[in-house]
């Protein structure tokens, strides 16, 4: 609550006349680009503009040549000579036939705007272009004489546009006021009592640029920053249409709050964004970095068109781009040219160009449609890094001479060359596939099956037929090595059959399975029988086999002793001579003809049988190489651009009423001919295109860009339509201000942090932001900035301050998406009822606003004033509804914000008046007046009156949330300062910014 007034200054009266005659925006005689232009573009140009699909008369009046050249010996205006001028004959006509705007388009002029007319050409039609469009210059700063009042150049520009107005600036606003305004304004969050007490304490001339340098560092800079990119970049969490699947675009979130954090210079802020992944050696982060242009909606749903889908991205990427950087609607220029602003539909597919050659092809969806971008975090990258690195010493101390084993491996190696030359063959067993007989019911299982002989195990014949002719061998081509075998719930024994084919003598490893029992047989040997009762799985039994040169017979039986039975086999080893194959075959190579490769296995062998060193060192490996798997697994599937090789490049083509599969003319890629060209050997690729965006000879980019900040901090920009500065779009109320701030922008080298501190220690941004009859009157808007700037916070830095003066707030920067309180069903109806929605617990609950999973049809509740991420969005919306107070009332957020609150209070104050007080301090920045401590002492003290009462009341307000209760607390007093911290959450001065 201010308790300041309007200063009024002493101006000397040669500096007012002074302050008259300057270019401050405003001047006596008729201005074309202020005064002229809307005019036409308002009542002239859709007949008469840069559409010339639907032009008439062959008459433009968009341009000096088409509004002011002589034509068929008439001008639409001849300079100086109104009476001469066939506009304006027709603009005065009583004629309808001839009267213009014609009855029919329903368009009119005022009798000001046509004596405005007639004024400007009486004047000499002076002609000058759309002021957003003219080259930017340094304007002079304005002589303000002797005025104490302006701290930096900003306050220059705003007295002398005050002075003209018979305005002057107001009181600078309390302390208590400035630092929650600054706060706010720069982290999102309300300052702490204890950072307040250290400003009010603080007397110095630094007091307030220290809190300013020391907010700028914070980390929550970044996170508060952020929330104008996600509107901006239709960030969310999912793909949006029809099933609304998810996707995992976090990773381009916090390279977005760290790049804000790390103060990275607007242009190279703007190329990684757009053209990361076209920088020489792009890193993770680049690539990364140009997920802004993959945060768009997806349609993935099954009757769609894929290369319609492709096209409305290109679209949608290309309007993005000229919102958010050039301040133009472009969306028209789809269809036809431009109603309003030169742009072509022509250079409109030019610039959509730029966009067109990505690989994404319309197909797939899922949230995950390529390209894409496999991304591990950078603290993950670092331990990957370090386990590759003691990775790569673990292998060469592993491989490095150990003069003991070496020379017993030697003679082991001799030993083994006698063996190996005792037996025959070294290639691979081939395996037949199986043949199966059975089952062979019986009525009871045991110990009995597996004894008693169904027939083939004395031998095997295949064409013989079993019990009484009803069974016979058969190809079973569905038992797969590997893979449990299931059989009938048939009490009894079955039979497995298959030969072995070896190349020589050689021995092999079995992992085998059963349920329940098993027995097998190798060349009519029994070599294993076990009773057993279990479910079959893998290495329930294993064992090696010795096989012969040739042909080798294995017949398995299985017993099932009830339910469904089981099988599993497979080979997973071979020997010959002792020795795995591979290494037997290398051993028969002569050592003086063995490579490197081939010396490095035999030894690697031997040292995993022979020494526990290596052994020690071998497990030391296998863990750092799983632990470097687990992190390189934990990936983040990441949508970014990238770029078709030159072979494959589209060919971008006018396209009819914007319909996908309708080309016209092929276009190439560029840029609009009213701004700035191309460098001439620039590529043609986004690259080439966001360096032209933040060249300095761009009058848009940064005129653009600092007036979103202007707007970050005053509620409306300089130019209030900060989405258009178009034609259509507003003037700025100060634009040799726009004009001085984005020069000092670009001089700085981008620098956002120096531009946007250089507007907050403004005397400007410092003012009281209290109304006076008198600014009320002459100022509604504060258009004029004679006042600070006061204005509803917006939904999410409501939650935000909420959870902070609690002290839920969770401090954890980044990471994946949270999803706090919401209903159950609140994506129920717009998914089908496919998706339930559950809510997080723990501290996932308490994450700042910004971290909320935005599903894209169905974005959060508790956020009642947000951009739907549907499209690019670049003004706030403000909102007092009734939902407004719904959510800040009833919200579990909020509710439960309140309870913990008041838990605070509690346990720093002993009297109810020292808890009010501490939580007004809270919630207020300031104290309370005494007036209103003893009101809400008054309003406790009935509360909990109520709540001792109905201690079930109280017992329900405080189960609200997850977070743990003070069960040491009375329950009937703690509800009752739940009930005034809600009521203090709910104050006009808390939930305002002013």
């Amino acid at each position: 609550m201010s308790h300041t007034s309007t200063i009024h200054l002493a101006v000397p009266l040669a500096l007012l006349l002074s302050l008259f005659a300057q270019d401050t925006g405003w001047s006596a005689p008729v201005d074309f680009d202020r005064d002229i232009r809307p005019i036409l573009a308002d009542k002239c140009y859709a007949c008469h503009g840069p559409d010339a699909k639907t032009r008439e008369a062959e008459l433009r009046l968009d341009t000096r040549q088409g509004a002011l050249g002589v034509r068929d010996g008439k001008a639409a205006f001849r300079a100086s000579k109104p009476d001469q001028s066939e506009a304006l004959r027709r603009i005065f006509s009583k004629d309808a036939d001839e009267q213009m705007p014609p009855a029919d388009s329903k368009l009119t002029l005022t009798d000001s705007q046509k004596k405005l007319l007639r004024q400007w050409v009486t004047e000499g039609a002076a002609w000058n272009d759309h002021w957003a469009f003219a080259l930017r210059t340094l304007p002079q700063r304005p002589d303000v004489g002797g005025s104490k009042w302006p701290r930096n150049d900003i306050d220059r520009f705003v007295l002398s546009r005050l002075v003209k107005s018979g305005l002057t600036p107001s009181l600078v606003a309390s302390r208590e006021t400035l630092i929650r305004r600054v706060t706010l304004d720069l982290t999102g969050l309300p300052p702490t009592p204890a950072e307040v007490d250290a400003f009010l304490a603080d007397k110095s001339k630094q007091a307030y640029e220290n809190v300013v340098d020391r907010l700028l560092k914070s980390p929550r800079y970044g996170e508060r920053m952020a929330w104008e990119w996600l509107d901006a970049s239709r960030y969310a969490d999912t793909d949006g249409f029809q099933g609304d699947p998810t996707r995992t675009m976090w990773p381009w979130r916090e390279w977005l709050i760290r790049s804000l954090n790390n103060n990275q210079p607007f242009d190279q802020f703007t190329i990684e964004m757009l053209a990361g992944d076209l920088l020489p050696s792009a890193t993770q982060e680049q690539i990364v970095a140009t997920g802004f242009n993959r945060n768009h909606m997806y349609n993935g749903e099954g009757g769609r068109i894929a290369e319609e889908t492709r096209v409305e991205n290109v679209f949608d990427r290309t309007e993005t781009t000229s919102t958010v950087w050039l301040g133009l609607t472009m969306t028209c220029c789809r269809c036809h040219d431009h109603k309003f602003d030169p742009m072509t539909q022509q250079e409109y597919y030019q610039l959509y160009s730029f966009f067109n050659n990505t690989s994404e092809s319309g197909t797939r969806g899922g949230g995950k449609a390529p390209p894409t971008l496999q991304y591990v975090p950078p603290e993950k990258r670092q331990q990957l890094a370090e386990m590759t690195r003691a990775i790569a010493a673990l292998k060469k101390q592993m491989s490095a001479p150990l003069p003991t084993i070496d020379k017993a491996q030697a003679v082991w190696e001799a030993e083994a060359n006698t063996r190996l030359a005792k037996v025959t063959g070294s290639g691979k067993v081939t395996l037949s596939n199986w043949s199966m007989l059975g089952p062979f019911p019986r009525a009871a299982g045991g110990a009995q099956l597996l004894k008693e002989d169904f027939g083939p195990e004395k031998g095997v014949d295949l064409k013989k037929t079993y019990a009484d002719g009803k069974l016979v061998w058969r190809a079973e081509p569905k038992v797969v090595d590997g893979k449990v075998y299931p059989l009938p719930e048939t009490v009894g024994a079955t039979y497995f059959y298959r030969t072995l084919q070896s190349p020589g003598a050689t021995s092999i490893k079995l992992s085998l399975g059963s349920d329940d029992g098993i027995k097998l047989w190798l060349n009519g040997k029994a070599v294993l029988s076990k009773d057993v009762n279990r479910a079959a799985k893998a290495d329930q039994e294993k064992i090696t086999l010795d096989l012969r040169t040739g042909q080798n017979e294995l017949l398995i039986k299985i017993v099932n002793t009830g339910g469904i039975g089981g099988f599993y086999f497979k080979l997973v080893g071979e020997s010959v001579g002792g020795f795995p194959p591979e290494i037997a075959k290398l051993l028969r190579v002569e050592a003086a003809k063995r490579n490197d490769t081939q010396r490095a296995a035999i030894r690697t062998y031997y040292r995993a049988g022979h020494s526990d060193q290596w052994k020690k060192w071998k497990g030391e490996l296998t863990k750092l190489e799983a632990s470097r798997s687990a992190i390189a697994k934990a990936t983040v599937t990441v949508m970014v651009m990238d770029e078709l090789p030159e072979a494959k490049r589209r060919k971008a083509s006018v396209l009819l009423r914007g319909l996908y599969n309708k080309p016209l003319d092929a276009v190439n890629a560029g840029t609009p001919a009213f701004l700035p060209s191309l460098p001439k050997n620039a590529p043609r690729n986004r690259l080439a295109l966001a360096r032209w965006l933040v060249d300095p000879a761009n009058p848009l980019t940064a005129r653009v860009t600092v007036n979103r900040y202007w707007q970050t901090f005053f509620g409306t920009g300089l130019v209030k339509t900060s989405e258009d500065f178009g034609r259509q779009g507003s003037r700025p109320s100060h634009p040799l201000l726009l004009d001085w701030l984005a020069s000092r922008f670009v001089a700085s080298g981008w620098n956002v942090k120096a531009v946007q501190k250089l507007i907050v220690m403004s005397a400007t941004y410092r003012q009281s932001s209290r109304v006076t009859p008198t600014l009320l009157q002459k100022d509604r808007e504060n258009l004029l900035l004679s006042r600070g700037a006061r204005h509803r916070m917006p939904s999410w830095m409501l939650r935000d301050q909420a959870l902070a003066v609690s002290g839920l707030l969770t401090e954890r920067i980044g990471g994946p998406s949270v999803k706090p309180y919401q209903p159950s069903g609140i994506w129920a109806d717009a998914t089908f009822g496919k998706i339930r929605y559950q809510s997080d617990k723990g501290e996932s609950l308490y994450r700042r606003s910004l971290y909320i999973f935005w599903r894209r049809i169905v974005g959060p509740t508790m956020l009642f004033d947000s951009g739907k991420r549907q499209t690019c969005e670049v003004k706030p919306s403000r909102t007092n509804t009734p939902l407004h107070a719904l959510t800040t009332l009833n919200e579990t957020t909020f509710v439960e914000a309140s309870r913990v609150m008041a838990q605070r209070a509690m346990q720093q104050g002993e009297t109810p008046a020292e808890r009010i007080q501490f939580a007004f301090r809270l919630a207020a920045t300031r104290a309370p007046e005494p007036a209103e401590l003893q009101l809400l002492t008054k309003r406790w003290k009935t509360l909990q009156a109520e709540f001792a009462a109905h201690p079930d009341e109280a017992a329900k307000l405080l189960a609200v949330g997850q977070s743990p209760r003070d069960t040491k607390l009375n329950a009937a007093d703690h509800a009752a300062y739940t009930v005034v911290c809600s009521l203090l959450l709910n104050l006009d001065e808390v939930l305002t910014r002013e």
